[in-house]
């Protein structure tokens, strides 16, 4: 006689970015298997296990691609998968940098929420009465840049030039349009894209950063009273603080 096939548990919650529906079965151990080898490897790889392992256990939408996520959107949904297919409370350790004692903490995966800022413009006034149109990075693009979301969460002012480089190519691939009075720009390839981004003026460049810098995000603070008998906090930011 054949073994029997066993049938898994389906969940669903809303995307927080996207507010769209996503339903989803346990990850097994052959994915916990895709993660723990991407866990031996670099950002960029981690986050390609996150990509593969999401695309097994979504059952619907139909051709889900979690590359067209956010990525907040994505580590929102692999934290509700880990607490589904694992443990929802997540245990963790960390050095107080104060009195180098170690501390234990819990976390319910449940209560993390995304921060969002209201009203929140993807509409960035430039210079010479120019108006450009943002949206947020996917997973995909972040990946197509050499990025992974660690580095994406440091911005353009904390990295090297290397990386500079690639937030430029990440800010081109985000433009939507833009226009002046008379006319609308929507038509153009991505190098003149990277090109038109490289001559915005500073002014105008920290507008961009402030798009980027208040897109939604997911953070959580421990806090906690070391032996010292001083306040402390530890924040945490994106899955990798998590687990």
């Amino acid at each position: 006689m054949a073994l029997p096939t066993i049938t898994q548990p389906e969940f669903e919650i809303t995307l927080p970015v996207i507010k769209k529906k996503v339903k989803f079965r346990p990850f097994l151990v052959k994915e916990e298997k895709v993660l723990l080898v991407g866990k031996e490897g670099t950002a960029q790889d981690q986050m390609r296990a996150v990509k593969q392992i999401l695309k097994n256990v979504v059952l619907s939408p139909k051709n889900f691609n979690p590359g067209d996520l956010t990525s907040t959107d994505v580590e929102y949904l692999f934290m509700h998968l880990r607490g589904k297919s694992v443990n929802n409370i997540v245990q963790l350790k960390y050095r107080d940098k104060e009195d180098e004692q170690v501390y234990d903490f819990e976390v319910d995966i449940n209560e993390i929420e995304p921060t969002v800022i209201e009203d929140r413009s993807y509409d960035i006034k430039l210079s010479n009465g120019l108006m450009m149109q943002l949206k947020d990075p996917t997973i995909d693009i972040i990946d197509s840049c050499g990025l992974d979301m660690e580095s994406l969460r440091e911005g353009a002012d904390e990295v090297g030039e290397e990386a500079q480089e690639a937030m430029f190519k990440l800010i081109a691939n985000c433009i939507v349009k833009v226009w002046d009075k008379s006319e609308v720009y929507d038509d153009f390839t991505l190098e003149e894209a990277i090109t038109f981004v490289q001559s915005i003026d500073i002014k105008s460049f920290e507008g961009i950063q402030e798009f980027f810098d208040g897109a939604p995000k997911l953070t959580h603070t421990l806090s906690y009273k070391n032996s010292l008998d001083n306040d402390r906090e530890i924040k945490l930011n994106g899955i990798a603080d998590f687990f």
